[in-house]
């Protein structure tokens, strides 16, 4: 594989791992209780959260790639990672959906659900910290599978020469860092909104969650079973994130509009 090819395919999967379930869920939480307590960091929730996470994955990739040349992951740990990862997305599939038919019976407001997020203290699940918020994303970067898929390309850079796991741990958490804050830029655009337009939106990104969640986490499944059907899933990923860019716009033209027929009224 060519450098060029290399840093490119890494860019990518920083894209796609930014589209974490886990990492949507706690961002859309974070900014929400940003906004209601109007705190500044409200809107970069996103950036904060990522910064944290992209730095321990690439500090791992860095550590792998330039000291550990010659390790290797026991196939029983990478079985491990790929059903850890399985089952989490389908349980946030699954919580995701229950609570947006719960909350639609209820008329309640909707929050996306994740699973990583139950485990940390309830005060971190609610800060307008940011340090805490980088180091709740530096946290969630320790899961097996994240340390599994990190391996993969860290060990190809290893065998790139001596600054190119430093590179492509950078390129990695760029990735991660441009698509969890697009993803918190839309997520403040939304509750910014009025009641019934920002609930719309918020529903709409839940269900987009729970097709991401289910989708992944079968397409895993079955190429566990049947390794010789995997695809180039690094197009999913792309095509997710245009989708994350388009809903920005989206939210974004709603917003605009709105406030030119309240000052039409007025």
């Amino acid at each position: 594989m060519t450098t060029v090819s290399l840093l490119l395919l890494v860019f990518v999967l920083g894209l796609r791992h930014g589209l974490d379930a886990d990492h949507l869920a706690f961002i859309d939480g974070q900014t929400r209780y940003n906004w209601r307590m109007g705190s500044p960091i409200a809107r970069w929730v996103g950036t904060l959260f990522s910064f944290g996470h992209g730095f321990v994955v690439a500090s791992v990739a860095v550590t792998l790639g330039m000291f550990i040349k010659n390790f290797q992951f026991p196939d029983s740990f990478n079985t491990f990672a790929t059903w850890l990862s399985i089952v989490s997305l389908f349980l946030i599939g699954t919580l995701n959906i229950y609570h947006l038919l719960r909350t639609k019976a209820t008329k309640q407001d909707f929050e996306l659900r994740g699973i990583k997020g139950k485990l940390i203290s309830r005060f971190v699940r609610g800060t307008t910290n940011p340090f805490a918020i980088i180091l709740v994303g530096g946290l969630f970067a320790m899961a097996a599978d994240t340390v599994s898929q990190t391996s993969v390309w860290a060990f190809a850079a290893g065998n790139s020469g001596n600054s190119m796991p430093i590179i492509l741990g950078l390129v990695f958490m760029f990735g991660i860092m441009l698509t969890d804050t697009i993803d918190s830029m839309v997520a403040y655009r939304m509750i910014s909104q009025s009641s019934k337009l920002g609930q719309s939106a918020s529903r709409v990104m839940g269900w987009v969650i729970v097709f991401l969640a289910y989708g992944v986490s079968f397409y895993e499944a079955f190429i566990f079973f049947n390794p010789q059907a995997e695809l180039d899933f690094e197009i999913v990923g792309v095509v997710i994130f245009i989708c994350l860019v388009i809903c920005y716009i989206g939210v974004n033209l709603q917003a605009k509009s709105q406030i030119v027929m309240i000052n039409d009224q007025e």
